[in-house]
């Protein structure tokens, strides 16, 4: 058995997950009943390829570091952006990191001496959900990220959905109007190009440049959270704004029911932490299509839809999970 596969012989030991962004590495320190003792957050150092790995390998230190109780580390799991090869351990394609066929595994392994492994960040955050934020207890679920961009991870049956290249999920680049904005995957109209909350900060640019005034002009900086607050007073421009990505991405939602038949969606996401702002023109749209097709009154029942836990970085946690079953846990 390789090292990296080794488990630990210790009846009370440490697992670390990590969640790595271009802005941020944020940690969770769970032990073997997978209860947490403590959690972390620091810049991500994108000074180099290295300095970036270097700064995770601190950013565990620091987190080992947070209860001083004699157990081993046991397993690392992380979640990293972008496309990874999780048998050999190496990232493949992580553009805002600057990593490409990096080999992050054998490099942690080699300063740690512990098993570790790598997975898609949102697949990651989907496991999170799935195993920390999953009250019903769901075996089928889609968990849809919507940030810069905007992914989807599955679990079916109880088993995270990947793909054969690993890339299962990437709604966000559906092509929903091919005259759309350009998308940075070089195509237009994805998905993401219109209901990410990139796309919302533009299309409050967008009506600004067209003269809109009150509460969205007052917005400095100009964020997507930003403009669902303004409509929450009453701003015409910025609810508008509001109600079109809700109603697109309802009807992308749509399509991730009937492709999966899950149990529940759950958004995540800064945006979603609007709440039931955030749902209310979701809802209404799948209204809209319930008053008229009896397969939408089957399927797209509002009660399915939730926010993610906005308390806790489902992201680390899912990395935890992830270096909990590298162990058979």
């Amino acid at each position: 058995m390789s090292p990296i596969h080794q488990a630990p012989t210790a009846s009370s030991y440490w697992l670390v997950g990590v969640d790595v962004g271009g802005t941020t590495v944020s940690t969770v320190l769970l032990d073997e009943n997978l209860q947490s003792h403590g959690e972390l957050t620091v810049a991500t150092d994108l000074t180099s390829p290295d300095a970036t790995m270097l700064g995770i390998v601190a950013a565990i230190e620091q987190t080992l570091a947070l209860d001083d109780a004699p157990r081993k580390l046991a397993a690392i799991g992380l979640g990293i952006p972008g496309q990874q090869d999780q048998a050999q351990g190496i990232v493949r394609i992580a553009v805002n990191l600057h990593w490409y066929d990096y080999p992050l595994v054998e490099r942690l392994v080699a300063h740690f001496g512990a098993p570790c492994v790598i997975e898609n960040d949102v697949r990651v955050a989907t496991l999170g959900v799935y195993r920390f934020d999953n009250p019903a207890g769901d075996q089928n679920l889609a968990y849809i990220s919507i940030g810069t961009g905007l992914a989807t991870g599955v679990i079916l049956e109880g088993k995270l959905l990947r793909g054969r290249h690993g890339l299962a999920g990437e709604f966000g680049h559906i092509i929903v109007d091919p005259d759309g904005p350009l998308c940075n995957c070089g195509a237009r109209g994805c998905l993401e190009t219109l209901v990410s909350a990139t796309a919302v900060v533009r299309r409050a640019r967008e009506a600004l440049a067209q003269g809109a005034d009150g509460a969205l002009a007052a917005l400095h900086p100009l964020t997507a959270r930003g403009v669902y607050d303004a409509a929450a007073t009453g701003d015409a421009a910025a609810q508008q704004i509001v109600d079109d990505v809700g109603t697109e991405l309802a009807r992308s939602l749509r399509s991730v029911v009937l492709a999966y038949d899950v149990d529940s969606v759950v958004l995540g996401g800064g945006v979603t932490r609007a709440g039931d702002r955030y749902l209310q023109p979701i809802v209404a749209e799948w209204r809209r299509q319930q008053a008229t097709s009896a397969l939408a009154r089957a399927v797209l029942r509002p009660e399915i839809l939730r926010i993610a836990d906005p308390t806790r970085n489902l992201g680390a946690w899912g990395a935890a999970a992830l270096a909990a079953e590298l162990l058979g846990e």
